[in-house]
């Protein structure tokens, strides 16, 4: 199993760059799924994996693409 850094630490970098955050955790036949979501802005970002973990690190990672400039082509 991959190691995700603690869900502390996901939720403190979200918010210290603006985001709003919550969690769902939601029981499946299948399995556990948390769910995160997050809103700064005009932008959302929406991340789901088995662990609680997985998806805050997940939600952080769809943050930090959005903060990263845009490349322009010619």
């Amino acid at each position: 199993m991959l190691a995700y850094p603690r869900v502390d630490l996901s939720l403190d970098r979200l918010r210290r760059g603006g985001w709003a955050m919550g969690d769902l955790c939601v029981e499946r036949p299948e399995g556990r799924v948390w769910i995160v979501t997050g809103q700064r802005r005009k932008h959302w970002i929406i991340a789901q994996a088995p662990s609680q973990a997985a998806a805050w690190w997940l939600a952080w990672e769809q943050a930090a693409k959005l903060a990263r400039p845009k490349r322009r082509t010619a």
